[in-house]
């Protein structure tokens, strides 16, 4: 079955493609559409995509094919999924593999920042998509319409499975994901970005919500998840199997890239109290809360997401994009390094691009 492939006018300055059609052939338009990039980042002059597939077939072989095996026999779609993406990018799955499995082979530490409530109009929820400075030019935006799934559009980087930064569904569910450390993998679980693209295929927020719970993460993600249709927000931190989640309310839930619900001081997950990433992770939290408790709307929530301590603009830890849903007014406000751009949520989703 053929593939419709249309592109958007770019928001906020973000490329904007839409795919439409049967599940593999999407995917494997999709690395064939994208394989440009995605070859891009193969040579970058950073040289992690090649750390990482070093470290897949080094240090880390034995941990590395258990997961990728365990996720297969988890998540068969999902690991489907990206290997149509390999194919229509004619790079090796093995290699796609070792960029999707980066946080599953042990401790991550690259940042983001969710802060999430609900209010008199319904869900809000923000996001700021933080990353290592040289892939500023990478992102995107694509939406997938697959036949089965509710449309979505998700913020994306080539060569990942397109479920690991902010999504948003036409079910009514927004997620945003932070990474949070684990120190020895659970090898008897599925990659992280596996157990997030299984949750947002899901038609309902209580399906979303059991699909980040029921299958144990390799590694950690924090999940903040927004259900306009129920009017509720949760924070659900999946971190080697150890699970825990926090129903939101109507004061903001902020999280940034630490164990807040799961106990952090347990046994494969502990890293020492003055780790690096750690402290950097708890002084941007606590920046973070100093201007997002008292947040009532999208634009304190934008405005809380690109305040000074929270916004990065250092080279290892750059925030991409801030991204911002509100059910009361039925918006998104996305921006990256200029103005910010506000549509209409519902119709994001779907891969429509309407003004505000």
């Amino acid at each position: 079955m053929s593939v419709v492939i249309e592109e958007r006018d770019p928001v906020a300055g973000l490329a904007w493609t839409v795919l439409r059609g049967e599940r593999t052939d999407v995917m494997r338009a999709l690395g064939r559409t994208h394989a440009e990039a995605i070859h891009a980042q193969r040579v970058a002059e950073d040289g992690s995509w090649s750390a990482n597939v070093r470290r897949a077939r080094g240090v880390a072989a034995a941990r590395f094919a258990a997961v990728v095996a365990a996720t297969k026999s988890l998540l068969p779609l999902e690991a489907d999924e990206l290997a149509a993406i390999a194919e229509g990018a004619e790079v090796d799955a093995h290699e796609l593999w070792a960029q999707n499995l980066r946080g599953d082979l042990g401790r991550d530490g690259t940042g983001c920042s969710d802060v999430s409530f609900v209010g008199r109009g319904g869900v809000v929820l923000g996001h700021n998509e933080d990353g290592d400075g040289d892939l500023r030019g990478a992102i995107r935006l694509v939406t997938l319409r697959i036949e089965g799934d509710p449309d979505m559009t998700a913020l994306w980087y080539p060569g990942m499975l397109p479920s690991n930064a902010f999504v948003t569904t036409a079910a009514g569910l927004a997620f945003g994901m932070d990474h949070v450390p684990v120190r020895v993998a659970n090898q008897g679980g599925a990659g992280r970005h596996f157990v997030a693209r299984r949750a947002q295929r899901q038609q309902t927020g209580d399906a979303a919500r059991a699909a980040l719970a029921d299958i144990a993460c390799a590694g950690g993600f924090a999940f903040d998840v927004a259900d306009a249709r129920s009017r509720r927000t949760d924070l659900i931190e999946n971190a080697a199997g150890r699970v825990a989640q926090v129903p939101g309310g109507a004061r903001a839930t902020c999280h940034t890239n630490h164990l807040r619900a799961v106990d952090g001081t347990r046994e494969g997950l502990a890293v020492a109290p003055d780790d690096v990433w750690l402290v950097e992770s708890r002084s941007r939290l606590a920046a973070l809360r100093s201007v997002a408790d008292e947040a009532d709307d999208a634009e304190t929530v934008r405005a809380a997401l690109r305040a000074e301590r929270v916004l990065g603009r250092s080279a290892d830890l750059y925030t991409f994009a801030s991204i911002v849903v509100d059910q009361a007014t039925d918006t998104i406000t996305v921006q990256t390094d200029g103005d910010p751009w506000r549509g209409r949520w519902d119709a994001f989703a779907r891969g429509e691009r309407k003004d505000a």
